[in-house]
Order: structure tokens, then C-alpha cells, then sequence
């Protein structure tokens, strides 16, 4: 038997919803299109309805509590299932019109995804892309959120909340100027590049992880000088003769091979895999699934 349901449950949930994810009601009224005392009678009869408090408003903002992180858990699948239910009942035609987000790292924006975008868009002009280069913690936060309707990053520390799908590997290189003058031999050793000035790519100023423990584990201290969240640029003042880079392999082009002395580095670091995330339990439209099709043919969707 189905309980009794309050007609604007839903409209409730969905300012609710927009609260959390943007921070404060003004944000949700702006993204919503609505106006704040609408939204903040939402968040009032959602509460007195569950019997709860969502939010914090001590501080003068609104932090959410641990009930209302609960309910933004089970909010977002139960969204996902009411636009299934609406998709059953569309033409197949509509599906392949719309927008489709996705959040991915820098590295992918720029050298990954173009073609794919491309072969799609030939097949179904009517489709538009919104593209968000962003650090790897970004990409599994929209995607979680739901604010993306896919995310690709490095396969490390997933969330649970999200299934990961391999989708392709890299290996690390490293990147100097032509006819650099730091490297005499075909292939530098990891003691070589820890004292040739570094300019390594970085989120927040800190070398990554993976990188820095390798050196660790050779008793080597690298010597950065630059650490910058752009490969491009980093590219640039490596050309400039500041120093040596290790990038991602899948951010050379063939200009930087022309430009750049280019050496592998498989021998001292692991390939590195990309995977495509999705948020577990999030509806998946068709015309999402065929693009991810076009990048991975083979995909068979978990839930």
C-alpha cells in the first residue's frame, strides 16, 4: 500500500536540494529561477513535514546537518528515478537533443575528449556540450552531485558512491627543452631529474603524491621550482629553458614532440588509468549512454 503523499513533496525536495548544493538559499533562487521566500517556505514545509532540521542557521548561514545529508543521499537517486519514468515515454528523437555535461581533468578536456565530442556532434547536431576542466577531487564532487552528467579522471581514491568504468591509460613522460642542456644521456635517471630544476604540475602547490613517493622511495629530493594546474602553460616554460617537466603522456601533442625533448619514464612510474564516472543509481539518459558508447563501445552499465 502507498502512504498518502503531499503534492508539492517534490518541489520541496528539489529547493532542498539546490540549498545544499549551492550553499545558501539566494544561490538556489538564482540557479532555480525562483524567488528566496519561495524557496525558504520549501526548506520550512520540507522540515515540519519530516519532522527535522535540514539546517544550521545559527551561524547566519545555512549549514546543512547530518539529517539533512541523509536526505540529500536519498534525494538525488529518487530525482534520477522520476526522469526515468519520464524518458519512457518520450520519442527516441527528443533524447539525442539537450545538453550533456561532463567534468573531467585538463589533461582529458584538451587531448581526450575533442575527437569523441566531434564524432558525436556529426551524428547528432542538436546536441550541445558543456565542458568543465577541473582537478580530480572537482570531478568526483559534480559528479556525486549529480552536477555532471559524467565525469573522467584518475581511477584513485573513487568514492564510493560512484561507479567506475576503465577507460583508458596513460604513462608518464618528461618533458625538457629541445637540445636541453640538462640531460646527456638517452635516458636520465630518477637521480638526474631530482637535481634538474622541476616544474611539476600541481592542485594547490603540492607535488602530487604518486610523483613525490617515487622519489621517497630512492631517498631523492626533487628540486621544484614551479609548480603550476595548467599542463599547457607548464609546457611553455619548459620551452622558455626554466627546466624539465613530468607530465601525463596524454598531454603531448605532436607540436610538443617537434618543440620538446620527450623522454618515457616507464621504467621508474606506473601507467596511470582513466575512468569514466558515473554516480550510482543516477538514470542515465539514452543519448548520454551512446555518447559514452562512442568512447567505450564495450560498456556494460552497473548500477
Amino acid at each position: 500500500m502507498i502512504n498518502e503523499v503531499p503534492g508539492d513533496l517534490l518541489q520541496w525536495l528539489r529547493g532542498f536540494y539546490f540549498v545544499a548544493e549551492r550553499g545558501g538559499v539566494r544561490q538556489a533562487a538564482i540557479a532555480m529561477g525562483r524567488e528566496q521566500p519561495t524557496i525558504s517556505r520549501q526548506i520550512k514545509c520540507l522540515e515540519k513535514e519530516l519532522g527535522t532540521t535540514l539546517f544550521d542557521r545559527s551561524s547566519g548561514k545555512m549549514k546543512i546537518t547530518p539529517e539533512g545529508k541523509i536526505l540529500l543521499e536519498k534525494a538525488i537517486p529518487l530525482f534520477e528515478d522520476v526522469k526515468a519514468i519520464k524518458s519512457e515515454f518520450k520519442k527516441q528523437e527528443v533524447e539525442y537533443e539537450g545538453e550533456i555535461v561532463i567534468v573531467a581533468t585538463h589533461a582529458i578536456i584538451d587531448s581526450f575528449l575533442p575527437r569523441y565530442v566531434g564524432e558525436f556532434r556529426k551524428l547528432h547536431p542538436l546536441v550541445r556540450f558543456h565542458l568543465e576542466g577541473s582537478i580530480r577531487e572537482t570531478v568526483f564532487e559534480k559528479t556525486e552531485s549529480a552536477e555532471a552528467d559524467l565525469g573522467i579522471a584518475f581511477s584513485e581514491y573513487v568514492p564510493k558512491t560512484v561507479v567506475c568504468y576503465e577507460l583508458c591509460e596513460t604513462a608518464l613522460v618528461l618533458v625538457a627543452p629541445k637540445n636541453n642542456p640538462f640531460f646527456k644521456t638517452k635516458i636520465p635517471t630518477l637521480k638526474q631529474i631530482a637535481k634538474t630544476p622541476l616544474i611539476l604540475f600541481s592542485h594547490r602547490g603540492l607535488v602530487e603524491r604518486f610523483i613525490e613517493n617515487r622519489f621517497f622511495e630512492e631517498n631523492l629530493q626533487p628540486n621544484v621550482v614551479i609548480t603550476h594546474n595548467n599542463h599547457v602553460s607548464i609546457k611553455k616554460y619548459v620551452a622558455l629553458g626554466m627546466g624539465a617537466a613530468i607530465l601525463s603522456g596524454q598531454t603531448i601533442s605532436e607540436e610538443d614532440k617537434r618543440i620538446l625533448d620527450i623522454y618515457p619514464l616507464d621504467r621508474y612510474f606506473p601507467r596511470r588509468a582513466y575512468a569514466l564516472l558515473l554516480r550510482k543509481r543516477r538514470y542515465i539518459s539514452p543519448m548520454v549512454k551512446a555518447f559514452i558508447r562512442t568512447m567505450k563501445p564495450d560498456i556494460e552499465f552497473r548500477k
